[in-house]
């Protein structure tokens, strides 16, 4: 495996190196200890080192003074901890969004700190689980984002297509690092709890891994361009911030924060106060708040997306403060926008005026710690400048085809893809080249694989029959040999193939099945 990038990695390498304990670290990678420290780690076991090692760095302690508890489990708050330490314990402020996270309590630091680097996300119904223990392939897709999210082909473990879909490019990872190590033979179990003694060993091996060189520097995009993409948000409570920092780390944009010259104030927000700052700006049509800074060169982006909270179901004032600052002709803007419960809707229509000469893409309300594969999914099936370029170049090169290629065990299928964004986004991506999926029985009636990266959802109730190809929680394909009705996407329909034919032809057990455009 190639070095991990020093520019998106945040090692803590240097930190363990500034301790006073440094010649002691020669020692530890010089020999095997003798003595752990815990009278429950023998020096004999597989796991010795790795726990002597984050004992002396002060990366994990023990459940008591002289207890490690080896095959205990770690929460999800405690792997923040521990990552937190090795970067040093940064200075962060503010809060999370997590309803079950106490403010001021011995993990808040470390939480809000892994939410701003992308490390870690609430799950979908918006809690964090801050006692729940971190699976396997929760603790694989948390340092695979601590080094940077690297490519890193396909994991071959035997059981990883039960991995969900977010952990596959970190199961490889894991798997071509050697940081995570499997459970037996070529079984990683991602499902299974991870025990105090992997994370130790995964925290020594990970900061053991190569260091890489510097990413060069790329040049400063010239005015007029329209090369990049450009996340303008406003967020007084930091869940319209969280989306806006997971969208800057998919799309690998700009952020720029829309700052009022005058900050709002708890009293400022009392929406129980007829004539709070909020109430008032809302009722008046005519109210722009000042902003503070201001974009330094607009010219050179072509697409904006724009998150803000849902106030009174609309956009805050200073929205419409930003749009009318600058010129928005020929660009896209996307909107988004944070809320309980109240959808995008008119919030976003209202904007158009102010924009009028921009080509308005359709919104998307989040709750304010929506994870990463929720964002990204949603991201993958906007219709941006960029994909539909991409679209036009394989339209002239003949790759738009509405055909797909199967091939599994030397048989080829071929199957007619649906119309809609969910197929769209499976063919842009076999444009770029044929993906190959390990596929395993899930019931019996189907074979599941992971596709490596959330395609958009159009899920509806499915009567599925043999031959059908769905997408399954956005980021699962699934080739159907007999019937089923559940809420999904069908992508495709393999077409002049039997049900009995394709039962042989998929046999039973695990496959190997590549996707292709029909040339």
């Amino acid at each position: 495996m190639g070095g991990i990038s020093m520019k998106k990695m945040k090692r803590f390498g240097m930190v363990l190196l500034s301790m006073a304990a440094a010649l002691l670290l020669t020692a530890f990678a010089c020999a095997a200890v003798e003595d752990t420290g815990f009278s429950d780690v023998d020096s004999s076991a597989w796991y010795a080192d790795a726990v002597a090692y984050c004992r002396e760095h002060g990366l994990m302690a023990g459940i008591t003074s002289t207890t490690f508890e080896p095959e205990s489990t770690l929460t999800r708050s405690q792997l923040a901890a521990v990552l937190y330490r090795a970067e040093g314990e940064p200075a962060v402020t503010g809060t999370d969004s997590f309803p079950d996270t106490v403010e001021g309590s011995w993990y808040s630091s470390a939480v809000l700190w892994a939410l701003r680097e992308g490390l870690v996300s609430g799950y979908d119904n918006g809690l964090f689980g801050t006692a729940d223990p971190v699976t396997r392939e929760q603790m694989t897709a948390i340092f695979w984002r601590y080094a940077g999210s690297p490519s890193a082909g396909e994991a071959g473990f035997s059981d990883a297509a039960a991995a969900g879909g977010y952990a596959a490019a970190a199961l490889a990872w894991a798997e071509s690092s050697g940081v995570i190590a499997p459970v037996s033979g070529n079984i990683f179990a991602p499902k299974e709890d991870a025990t105090r003694a992997q994370v130790a060993a995964a925290l020594m091996a990970f900061d053991q891994l190569p260091k890489g060189q510097p990413e060069p520097e790329q040049p400063a995009p010239q005015p007029g361009t329209g090369e990049h993409v450009l996340i303008a948000y406003f967020s007084n409570t930091n869940q319209t911030e969280n989306i806006a920092n997971l969208l800057q780390s998919i799309l690998n944009a700009d952020l720029y924060k829309i700052t009022p010259e005058t900050p709002y104030t708890s009293a400022d927000l009392n929406y129980n106060n007829d004539s709070c700052r909020a109430n008032q700006e809302q009722n008046d049509n005519s109210a722009r708040p000042a902003i503070s800074g201001s974009v330094e060169n607009m010219a050179q982006y072509d697409t904006v997306f724009l998150g803000y909270p849902i106030w009174w179901g609309q956009a805050p004032r200073i929205i419409s403060t930003f749009l009318e600052s600058y010129d928005f002709s020929g660009k896209t803007i996307v909107p988004f926008c944070t809320s309980g419960s109240s959808p995008i809707g008119s919030s976003a229509e209202n904007l158009h005026a102010l924009a009028s000469g921009a080509n308005w893409l359709d919104g998307q309300r989040f709750s304010g710690s929506a994870s990463s594969e929720t964002v990204e999914s949603w991201v993958s099936g906007l219709d941006l400048p960029e994909k539909q370029a991409h679209n036009a170049a394989a339209q002239t090169k003949g790759d738009a085809s509405a055909m797909m290629k199967i091939t599994i065990n030397g048989a080829t299928l071929t199957a007619a893809l649906e119309d809609n964004s969910s197929a769209d986004a499976l063919r842009e991506l076999l444009a770029n080249s044929p993906l190959t999926v390990q596929m395993s029985d899930y019931g019996s009636m189907e074979k599941v694989g992971p596709l490596g990266q959330p395609l958009p959802r159009n899920d509806q109730q499915t009567d599925t029959q043999a031959g059908d190809i769905i997408l399954y929680q956005g980021n699962q394909i699934v080739i159907y040999y007999d019937t089923n009705s559940w809420n999904f996407t069908r992508l495709g329909r393999i077409e002049g193939t039997t049900a009995q034919e394709l039962r042989g032809i998929l046999g039973s057990g695990d496959i190997r099945a590549t996707f292709s455009l029909e040339e």
